[in-house]
């Protein structure tokens, strides 16, 4: 099962990728995009290099009695979550579902990409639709980012769109926030430690956040606040 999970874990990175407007991701892309989806959601830290090594393993292997092991708990759980499964348990019990098999072609030879594409876009659109519905029976509670801020919602993919509900986490809410800066501002706390965190927006700007995490419109990891930017970008003679 770590097999099936780590090679559709890539396949589904190379396709969120792709949305952001690159044309041929590398693997290095694609386990960094997973890698960072780990760290948020599981606060646990692997780098891109060993998710690349993963997937080597399990390219490797010939038959379908084969697997891999992943050690981490957290990098199971993060991967399950990733795909659209609540847990690796509910993943497990989907094992002999069409929607989580790997196409032959995708492990044993040079795939039809659009084929790949077109059966991985369907499988995806089931398994978000189920993730979904078995969310919103267990009353989940879901958020979504307005303006500068994370704000608790019911869930309602009509009004606010699927791709920008997001699973409440109470942190987000209460401690993550786009702010504005200047050079008055107090960048680090007393030991040296940062308060604030940057990224770009899809626009190219750089945006400045009081935690760590994901940037809320593009996906990408945010970067700790450094002497060289604010010398940089925010004290501009």
């Amino acid at each position: 099962m770590n097999k099936i999970l780590i090679l559709h874990a890539f396949a589904k990175a190379e396709q969120e990728i792709k949305k952001r407007g690159v044309l041929k991701p590398s693997l290095t892309q694609m386990a960094t995009e997973l890698s960072a989806f780990i760290e948020e959601k599981e606060n646990f830290i692997l780098g891109e290099r060993s998710l690349r090594d993963y997937r080597g393993d399990a390219l490797k292997l010939n038959d379908d009695e084969s697997d891999i092991s992943i050690k981490q708990i957290a990098v199971i759980n993060g991967l399950c979550q990733y795909l659209g499964f609540h847990n690796y348990q509910e993943f497990f019990q989907n094992k002999n579902s069409k929607r989580i098999e790997p196409q032959p072609d995708m492990i044993k030879s040079k795939p039809n990409y659009s084929q790949v594409v077109k059966l991985f876009i369907a499988a995806s659109t089931i398994v978000f639709i189920a993730f979904l519905i078995y969310k919103y029976s267990h009353r989940q509670r879901w958020m979504v980012w307005q303006k500068d801020h994370y704000v608790e919602v019911n869930f309602d993919a009509k009004k606010y769109g699927v791709r920008n509900l997001k699973l409440y986490k109470e942190d987000r809410v209460l401690s993550f926030n786009k702010v504005k800066v200047s050079c008055d501002t107090i960048f680090f706390n007393n030991d040296n430690s940062v308060r604030f965190w940057y990224g770009k927006n899809k626009n190219k700007e750089i945006e400045y956040f009081t935690d760590l995490g994901l940037h809320p419109e593009t996906g990408k990891t945010l970067k700790p606040i450094t002497d060289y930017m604010i010398n940089k970008y925010v004290c501009i003679d």
